[in-house]
């Protein structure tokens, strides 16, 4: 049971380790696309930050879930021991 049990999390934990270096090039990309914006010197110009933000929170919660899915794979192999 354990061993199939570490064999899905390592599975799980690899696929969104994936997901999270591409959301993290992605994150590159538009901060790149933000520093080359230019201001408007005779008005206020609106920058859309959203699409940034979105991007760091979900890497910030999938940070999260790889520590939670290493914390239960480092359980699940102390009780194998």
């Amino acid at each position: 049971m354990n061993k199939a049990l570490v064999e899905k999390l390592t599975t799980v934990k690899t696929n969104l380790s994936n997901e999270l270096t591409a959301q993290k090039d992605k994150l590159k990309n538009v901060e790149e696309s933000l520093h080359d914006t230019k201001l408007n010197p005779y008005g206020v110009t609106s920058i859309d930050f959203s699409e940034r933000q979105e991007l760091l929170e979900d890497i910030l919660k999938m940070e999260g879930c790889v520590m939670g899915i290493d914390l239960a794979l480092e359980t699940c192999q102390e009780d194998v021991v």
